[in-house]
């Protein structure tokens, strides 16, 4: 049981949270400013850096007034400050630490971790541990398992007046053994960047690196949701997997779809 509610908590966060997007596409490029006070930058007038793009792991600082993206420094970690397992299985103590390594990595600079990997990718929100497979059994049973995860978070969320746009579907999925509604919420809620009824792997990062240390099945799970392997989970693939059944599945998504 206090497993049960540690996930429902961090899906609760998760779906706080989701539209932070905390590993964009390695290269993608982001707003950034200068990292050190400048002088040489008077009030009033413009900062280069504040238009400037780094990516991630690196920030803008001026060299000689021009705008030029390093890699980032980190503070010693916060109390309490999650370490993160990246998927080459290394623990940093911060996921500002593995942003940075992935820069020095990307940019073959002195202190990468590991010359052969130009990539460092978080995995999950905690010190890498041995991650068991899932039983056969267990995946069988997880759609039910999932489906009753997200009815709880919903159903938090809507104490908490946070789902407002969603209320009729709250209502729906608490007279629903199912819980479709709960499901068909969940997809909505995934599919942000873009709102195309499609949920992409990048669109699934923040849940999988949440729950894949305390879910063992969470991966193999939503990789066999991709029936046709296309690195895409659509809105119909999404409902059949979680089983509410062809006639349940629906677009009530509250956002307009765009692209």
């Amino acid at each position: 049981m206090r497993l049960t509610w540690l996930l429902v908590m961090t899906l609760v966060v998760t779906a706080a949270l989701a539209k932070v997007d905390l590993d964009a596409a390695d290269d993608e490029e982001y707003g950034t400013v200068d990292v050190r006070k400048d002088e040489e930058t008077p009030e009033g007038i413009n900062n280069p850096c504040n238009l400037h793009k780094c990516k991630r792991g690196e920030v803008c600082q001026l060299e000689e007034r021009k705008p030029v993206c390093v890699c980032q420094t980190c503070d010693e970690p916060e109390e309490n400050e999650a370490q993160v397992c990246s998927r080459r299985n290394v623990t940093y103590v911060t996921e500002c630490h593995l942003d940075r390594d992935h820069c020095l990595c990307r940019n073959t600079l002195p202190g990468c971790h590991d010359d052969a990997a130009p990539h460092v990718r978080l995995d999950y929100f905690s010190a890498c541990k041995e991650l068991t497979e899932c039983p056969d059994q267990e995946f069988e049973t997880f759609p039910g398992r999932m489906r009753d995860w997200l009815f709880r978070v919903m159903t938090t969320l809507a104490y908490r007046h946070e789902l407002d746009d969603y209320q009729e579907l709250v209502e729906n999925a608490m007279h629903d053994k199912t819980h479709a509604d709960a499901v068909l919420w969940k997809f909505c809620d995934l599919d942000t960047d873009p709102e195309d009824r499609k949920v992409t792997r990048r669109e699934l990062m923040y849940i999988i690196a949440s729950i894949k240390p305390m879910e063992h099945c969470l991966v193999p799970f939503l990789n066999s949701c991709d029936a046709d392997d296309d690195n895409i989970i659509t809105l119909v693939e999404w409902g059949e997997c979680l089983g509410i059944g062809h006639e349940a599945i629906a677009d009530k998504c509250q956002h307009k779809m765009k692209g």
